[in-house]
């Protein structure tokens, strides 16, 4: 087990399909405190209802959408309430939005993907928003990127993963994207569009994210190029997967009425 906690690599978030309040309070670990001046577009997002609570994250893209994974709304529990923490980083001016509307999700022949848009009650003006990433020049393999969340920082001393509390601070860290291959791995099913080219993939050694980090912005050259949905897993040694937000621009678009930056032209 020790040899486990040395060489930590992206967990497997608990599931695209399904997930346990268990794994929800994961960490990164291998980051450091996120600069003061760095990701104040992150949410904080939050599903509640009597007797649960799961936590995930988040980018406020315009003045009323957040962009984040799908299955942070497949939480269990009936009569779930979603809040949003904006500007929750660095701890100022923080402002908390109960979620009315529905969520915005992309269906197609692959099914429902697990990226997600909700819409704010009402416009929220003055806060910073991310920045959409520029589809001709996407991260190559070996680009560093860099993904970020409030889910904790340790692991118990038994190598176990869950049930430690949260970070008070919003944690970032520098991972490499990787080939996204896959070893067969016993409890995971992947989805259709994985085979389609809509996810890519990082990994390094003694990084590691949770599901408590699962719909924050993946950002390289500061712009948000993907939507963490899943870690690794040790058995497998398996890179962490963001959805490519690229490959949904035109949904993006769609949905929000938000334009993406202008391709350059080459050749």
């Amino acid at each position: 087990m020790a040899g486990m906690m040395t060489g930590l690599l992206l967990l497997l978030l608990a599931g695209v399909t399904e997930s346990r309040v268990v794994d929800l309070q994961k960490r990164i670990i291998g980051g450091v405190e996120c600069a003061k001046t760095d990701r104040l577009y992150h949410v904080k997002l939050h599903y509640t209802n009597l007797t649960q609570r799961s936590l995930c994250g988040g980018s406020l893209i315009s003045k009323d959408w957040i962009l984040t994974a799908g299955h942070c709304h497949e939480q269990p529990g009936s009569c779930r309430t979603a809040t949003a923490v904006l500007r929750v980083h660095p701890g100022a001016q923080a402002r908390t939005v109960v979620i009315t509307a529905p969520p915005e999700f992309m269906i197609d022949n692959d099914g429902r993907h697990d990226i997600m848009l909700l819409r704010l009650p009402a416009p929220e003006p003055g806060f910073p928003t991310a920045t959409l990433p520029d589809c001709s020049s996407r991260p190559a393999l070996r680009a560093t990127v860099q993904v970020a969340g409030y889910a904790a920082t340790t692991a118990q001393a038994d190598g176990k993963k869950g049930g430690l509390p949260s970070s008070p601070t919003l944690q970032c860290a520098d991972t490499t994207v990787v080939a996204c291959v896959e070893k067969v791995c016993p409890l995971f099913k992947l989805p259709n569009y994985y085979n389609n080219n809509k996810v890519f993939c990082y990994k390094r050694d003694n990084v590691d994210t949770s599901p408590g980090d699962s719909g924050g912005g993946v950002v390289f050259n500061g712009m948000i190029y993907g939507v963490h949905i899943r870690g690794g897993k040790y058995a497998c040694d398996t890179p962490g997967m963001a959805m490519d937000v690229c490959e949904y621009r035109d949904w993006i678009t769609r949905v929000t009425g938000i334009a993406f930056p202008l391709q350059s032209v080459t050749g």
